[in-house]
Protein backbone atom coordinates (compact mmCIF):
# COMPACT_ATOMS: atom_id res chain seq x y z
CA UNK A 1 0.00 0.00 0.00
CA UNK A 2 2.74 2.15 0.75
CA UNK A 3 4.83 1.82 -2.46
CA UNK A 4 1.34 2.33 -4.24
CA UNK A 5 0.75 5.86 -2.58
CA UNK A 6 4.17 6.64 -3.06
CA UNK A 7 4.24 5.80 -6.87
CA UNK A 8 0.81 8.04 -7.42
CA UNK A 9 2.92 11.09 -5.56
CA UNK A 10 5.48 10.47 -8.14
CA UNK A 11 3.35 9.85 -10.89
CA UNK A 12 1.96 13.67 -9.87
CA UNK A 13 5.22 15.61 -9.25
CA UNK A 14 6.19 14.11 -12.53
CA UNK A 15 3.39 15.68 -14.39
CA UNK A 16 3.80 18.74 -12.61
CA UNK A 17 7.60 19.16 -13.57
CA UNK A 18 7.41 17.72 -16.99
CA UNK A 19 7.56 20.17 -19.78
CA UNK A 20 5.02 20.04 -22.32
CA UNK A 21 5.16 21.91 -26.18
CA UNK A 22 2.51 23.23 -28.40
CA UNK A 23 3.68 22.44 -31.79
CA UNK A 24 2.06 22.76 -34.97
CA UNK A 25 2.99 20.65 -38.18
CA UNK A 26 2.61 21.62 -41.77
CA UNK A 27 0.58 19.14 -43.65
CA UNK A 28 2.74 19.35 -46.88
CA UNK A 29 6.19 19.04 -45.55
CA UNK A 30 4.95 17.65 -42.51
CA UNK A 31 7.56 20.21 -40.73
CA UNK A 32 7.55 20.57 -36.74
CA UNK A 33 7.47 24.21 -35.27
CA UNK A 34 7.29 25.19 -31.59
CA UNK A 35 4.57 27.79 -30.81
CA UNK A 36 5.27 27.67 -26.47
CA UNK A 37 6.32 25.41 -24.05
CA UNK A 38 5.34 25.11 -20.27
CA UNK A 39 5.74 23.17 -17.34
CA UNK A 40 2.47 20.94 -15.91
CA UNK A 41 2.04 23.07 -12.49
CA UNK A 42 2.13 26.29 -15.03
CA UNK A 43 -0.56 24.56 -16.91
CA UNK A 44 -2.37 23.91 -13.33
CA UNK A 45 -2.12 27.85 -11.80
CA UNK A 46 -3.54 29.10 -15.23
CA UNK A 47 -6.65 26.92 -15.13
CA UNK A 48 -6.94 27.96 -11.39
CA UNK A 49 -6.88 31.56 -12.54
CA UNK A 50 -9.14 30.94 -15.11
CA UNK A 51 -11.54 29.42 -12.90
CA UNK A 52 -11.34 32.62 -10.48
CA UNK A 53 -11.84 35.14 -13.41
CA UNK A 54 -14.97 33.59 -14.77
CA UNK A 55 -16.66 33.35 -10.88
CA UNK A 56 -15.47 37.30 -10.53
CA UNK A 57 -16.75 38.19 -13.78
CA UNK A 58 -19.85 36.00 -12.90
CA UNK A 59 -20.64 37.71 -10.03
CA UNK A 60 -20.13 41.02 -11.24
CA UNK A 61 -22.56 40.62 -14.00
CA UNK A 62 -25.12 39.29 -11.66
CA UNK A 63 -24.41 41.91 -8.88
CA UNK A 64 -23.83 45.27 -10.78
CA UNK A 65 -25.75 44.27 -14.03
CA UNK A 66 -29.53 44.22 -15.61
CA UNK A 67 -29.33 40.24 -15.61
CA UNK A 68 -29.42 40.45 -12.10
CA UNK A 69 -33.17 42.05 -12.42
CA UNK A 70 -34.26 38.61 -14.09
CA UNK A 71 -33.16 36.22 -11.26
CA UNK A 72 -36.30 34.91 -9.24
CA UNK A 73 -34.84 36.49 -5.98
CA UNK A 74 -34.72 39.81 -7.36
CA UNK A 75 -38.54 39.98 -8.89
CA UNK A 76 -39.27 38.64 -4.90
CA UNK A 77 -37.33 41.22 -3.76
CA UNK A 78 -38.51 43.87 -6.01
CA UNK A 79 -42.53 42.91 -4.75
CA UNK A 80 -41.52 43.46 -1.66
CA UNK A 81 -40.50 46.63 -2.10
CA UNK A 82 -43.42 47.75 -3.73
CA UNK A 83 -45.62 46.41 -1.02
CA UNK A 84 -43.60 48.38 1.45
CA UNK A 85 -43.89 51.74 -0.32
CA UNK A 86 -47.64 51.33 -1.16
CA UNK A 87 -48.05 51.05 2.55
CA UNK A 88 -45.70 53.77 3.63
CA UNK A 89 -47.82 56.21 0.69
CA UNK A 90 -50.98 54.87 2.73
CA UNK A 91 -49.48 56.08 6.24
CA UNK A 92 -48.42 59.23 4.50
CA UNK A 93 -51.98 59.98 3.49
CA UNK A 94 -53.27 59.42 6.48
CA UNK A 95 -50.73 61.88 8.24
CA UNK A 96 -51.46 64.59 5.39
CA UNK A 97 -55.35 64.08 5.70
CA UNK A 98 -54.79 64.79 10.02
CA UNK A 99 -52.99 67.79 9.41
CA UNK A 100 -55.57 68.95 6.56
CA UNK A 101 -58.13 68.76 9.25
CA UNK A 102 -55.48 70.53 11.95
CA UNK A 103 -54.85 73.62 9.40
CA UNK A 104 -58.25 73.74 8.28
CA UNK A 105 -59.69 74.26 12.35
CA UNK A 106 -56.85 76.87 12.56
CA UNK A 107 -58.34 78.88 9.56
CA UNK A 108 -61.78 78.58 10.75
CA UNK A 109 -60.95 79.68 14.24
CA UNK A 110 -58.64 82.91 13.28
CA UNK A 111 -61.31 83.95 10.63
CA UNK A 112 -64.10 83.89 13.55
CA UNK A 113 -65.52 80.60 12.85
CA UNK A 114 -66.96 78.59 16.01
CA UNK A 115 -66.75 74.56 15.86
CA UNK A 116 -67.28 72.03 18.17
CA UNK A 117 -64.85 69.08 17.32
CA UNK A 118 -62.03 68.30 14.65
CA UNK A 119 -62.84 64.38 14.35
CA UNK A 120 -60.82 63.05 11.40
CA UNK A 121 -62.79 60.81 9.02
CA UNK A 122 -61.12 57.24 7.80
CA UNK A 123 -62.73 55.08 4.73
CA UNK A 124 -65.54 53.14 6.18
CA UNK A 125 -64.01 50.17 4.16
CA UNK A 126 -61.10 50.43 6.60
CA UNK A 127 -62.56 49.44 9.54
CA UNK A 128 -63.37 46.08 10.42
CA UNK A 129 -66.55 44.55 11.70
CA UNK A 130 -65.43 41.33 13.24
CA UNK A 131 -65.72 40.77 16.79
CA UNK A 132 -66.71 43.85 17.72
CA UNK A 133 -68.11 44.54 20.95
CA UNK A 134 -70.96 46.80 20.90
CA UNK A 135 -71.89 47.45 24.50
CA UNK A 136 -69.80 49.65 26.40
CA UNK A 137 -68.57 48.59 29.62
CA UNK A 138 -69.31 50.95 33.09
CA UNK A 139 -65.83 52.29 32.58
CA UNK A 140 -66.15 53.18 29.10
CA UNK A 141 -69.06 55.07 29.42
CA UNK A 142 -67.69 56.68 32.09
CA UNK A 143 -65.27 57.56 30.19
CA UNK A 144 -67.52 58.47 26.96
CA UNK A 145 -69.17 61.85 29.42
CA UNK A 146 -65.88 63.17 30.62
CA UNK A 147 -64.24 63.10 26.83
CA UNK A 148 -67.88 64.77 25.88
CA UNK A 149 -67.87 67.03 28.60
CA UNK A 150 -64.15 68.10 28.05
CA UNK A 151 -64.29 68.81 24.20
CA UNK A 152 -61.14 68.69 23.70
CA UNK A 153 -61.07 71.61 20.98
CA UNK A 154 -63.28 73.97 23.03
CA UNK A 155 -62.55 75.88 26.10
CA UNK A 156 -63.83 74.01 29.13
CA UNK A 157 -67.80 75.44 30.35
CA UNK A 158 -65.74 76.36 33.73
CA UNK A 159 -64.10 78.77 31.64
CA UNK A 160 -67.28 80.59 29.88
CA UNK A 161 -68.49 82.24 32.72
CA UNK A 162 -65.60 85.26 32.10
CA UNK A 163 -67.00 85.83 28.54
CA UNK A 164 -66.94 89.64 28.12
CA UNK A 165 -65.28 92.65 26.34
CA UNK A 166 -61.73 92.59 26.18
CA UNK A 167 -61.35 95.45 28.35
CA UNK A 168 -62.73 92.82 31.11
CA UNK A 169 -59.77 90.42 30.75
CA UNK A 170 -56.63 90.72 32.76
CA UNK A 171 -54.21 89.75 30.42
CA UNK A 172 -50.89 88.24 31.65
CA UNK A 173 -47.66 89.81 29.89
CA UNK A 174 -46.01 86.75 27.96
CA UNK A 175 -42.59 87.86 28.13
CA UNK A 176 -40.63 90.97 29.86
CA UNK A 177 -39.00 92.61 27.59
CA UNK A 178 -37.84 95.56 24.86
CA UNK A 179 -40.06 95.99 22.01
CA UNK A 180 -38.69 96.30 18.58
CA UNK A 181 -41.10 95.99 15.94
CA UNK A 182 -44.62 97.28 16.46
CA UNK A 183 -48.46 96.32 15.45
CA UNK A 184 -48.70 97.43 11.50
CA UNK A 185 -51.21 95.33 10.14
CA UNK A 186 -50.40 98.05 7.09
CA UNK A 187 -47.18 96.23 6.52
CA UNK A 188 -48.48 92.54 7.37
CA UNK A 189 -47.36 92.48 10.94
CA UNK A 190 -50.11 91.34 12.87
CA UNK A 191 -48.84 91.23 16.73
CA UNK A 192 -45.03 92.55 18.30
CA UNK A 193 -41.75 91.49 18.28
CA UNK A 194 -40.13 91.28 21.59
CA UNK A 195 -36.25 91.39 22.33
CA UNK A 196 -35.66 89.53 25.46
CA UNK A 197 -33.01 87.29 27.13
CA UNK A 198 -32.39 83.78 25.28
CA UNK A 199 -33.70 80.83 26.96
CA UNK A 200 -36.59 82.98 28.36
CA UNK A 201 -39.72 81.64 29.74
CA UNK A 202 -42.39 82.22 27.31
CA UNK A 203 -46.46 82.52 29.00
CA UNK A 204 -49.41 82.21 28.19
CA UNK A 205 -51.53 85.25 28.32
CA UNK A 206 -54.82 84.06 29.33
CA UNK A 207 -56.62 80.58 30.14
CA UNK A 208 -56.94 78.33 27.33
CA UNK A 209 -56.04 75.41 25.50
CA UNK A 210 -53.90 74.49 23.14
CA UNK A 211 -54.77 74.52 19.40
CA UNK A 212 -51.75 74.07 17.44
CA UNK A 213 -48.20 73.49 19.00
CA UNK A 214 -45.45 72.43 15.74
CA UNK A 215 -42.89 73.67 13.69
CA UNK A 216 -43.16 75.95 10.98
CA UNK A 217 -40.45 76.83 8.69
CA UNK A 218 -41.43 80.66 8.47
CA UNK A 219 -41.78 80.68 11.96
CA UNK A 220 -39.69 78.09 13.91
CA UNK A 221 -41.53 76.37 17.11
CA UNK A 222 -44.74 78.21 17.22
CA UNK A 223 -47.85 77.40 19.77
CA UNK A 224 -51.38 78.87 19.19
CA UNK A 225 -53.71 78.75 22.66
CA UNK A 226 -57.76 79.10 21.91
CA UNK A 227 -58.89 81.36 24.74
CA UNK A 228 -62.52 82.16 25.81
CA UNK A 229 -64.86 84.81 23.61
CA UNK A 230 -62.95 83.78 20.27
CA UNK A 231 -59.64 85.37 21.20
CA UNK A 232 -56.59 83.68 20.11
CA UNK A 233 -52.84 84.56 21.11
CA UNK A 234 -49.80 82.71 18.83
CA UNK A 235 -46.51 82.77 20.14
CA UNK A 236 -43.58 82.18 17.41
CA UNK A 237 -39.76 81.75 17.06
CA UNK A 238 -39.92 79.50 20.18
CA UNK A 239 -36.66 77.94 20.84
CA UNK A 240 -38.99 74.88 22.27
CA UNK A 241 -42.19 74.35 23.79
CA UNK A 242 -43.47 72.49 26.64
CA UNK A 243 -46.92 72.09 25.76
CA UNK A 244 -48.43 70.07 23.44
CA UNK A 245 -51.66 70.32 21.42
CA UNK A 246 -54.90 69.77 23.47
CA UNK A 247 -52.96 70.87 26.80
CA UNK A 248 -55.20 73.22 29.07
CA UNK A 249 -53.48 75.91 29.95
CA UNK A 250 -53.20 78.61 33.19
CA UNK A 251 -52.39 82.92 32.28
CA UNK A 252 -49.29 83.20 33.65
CA UNK A 253 -48.22 79.15 32.82
CA UNK A 254 -45.16 78.69 31.00
CA UNK A 255 -46.03 77.52 27.44
CA UNK A 256 -42.43 77.89 25.98
CA UNK A 257 -38.57 79.05 25.37
CA UNK A 258 -37.66 82.31 24.13
CA UNK A 259 -35.49 81.50 20.46
CA UNK A 260 -34.51 81.86 17.58
CA UNK A 261 -35.94 79.23 15.37
CA UNK A 262 -37.64 79.79 11.81
CA UNK A 263 -36.46 81.61 8.54
CA UNK A 264 -38.46 85.27 9.28
CA UNK A 265 -36.08 85.68 12.09
CA UNK A 266 -33.02 88.09 12.70
CA UNK A 267 -32.14 87.20 16.61
CA UNK A 268 -33.82 85.50 19.77
CA UNK A 269 -37.02 87.45 20.34
CA UNK A 270 -40.89 87.05 20.57
CA UNK A 271 -43.06 87.34 17.90
CA UNK A 272 -46.56 87.41 19.69
CA UNK A 273 -50.01 87.90 18.38
CA UNK A 274 -53.36 88.54 19.90
CA UNK A 275 -56.79 88.02 17.54
CA UNK A 276 -60.36 88.09 18.30
CA UNK A 277 -63.37 86.87 15.81
CA UNK A 278 -60.69 86.82 12.66
CA UNK A 279 -59.00 90.27 13.33
CA UNK A 280 -55.69 91.23 14.61
CA UNK A 281 -55.95 93.07 18.30
CA UNK A 282 -52.76 95.57 19.08
CA UNK A 283 -51.72 93.75 22.28
CA UNK A 284 -50.17 96.93 23.72
CA UNK A 285 -53.73 98.05 23.95
CA UNK A 286 -54.27 95.67 27.00
CA UNK A 287 -51.46 94.52 28.16
CA UNK A 288 -48.41 96.59 29.66
CA UNK A 289 -45.11 96.02 28.23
Amino acid sequence: MWNSQKKNNSWIVKHLTNTFSVISINRSSLEERKITEFKGYQLLALAAYSSLLILIVSFCLIAYSPIKSILPQAELDKKKKIIELMIHIDSLERDLFIKAQYVNAITRIINGDIIDSVIPVFNKESIVYEDLTLSPSKADSTLRKEVADADLYNIPSSYKDNIGQLEDFVFYRPVDGLITSLFNPQEQHFGLDIVTETNASVKSCLDGVVLFADWSSSKGNVIIIQHVDNIVSAYMHNALLVKETNDLVKAGEVIGVVGNSGELTSGPHLHFELWQNGTPINPEDYIDF
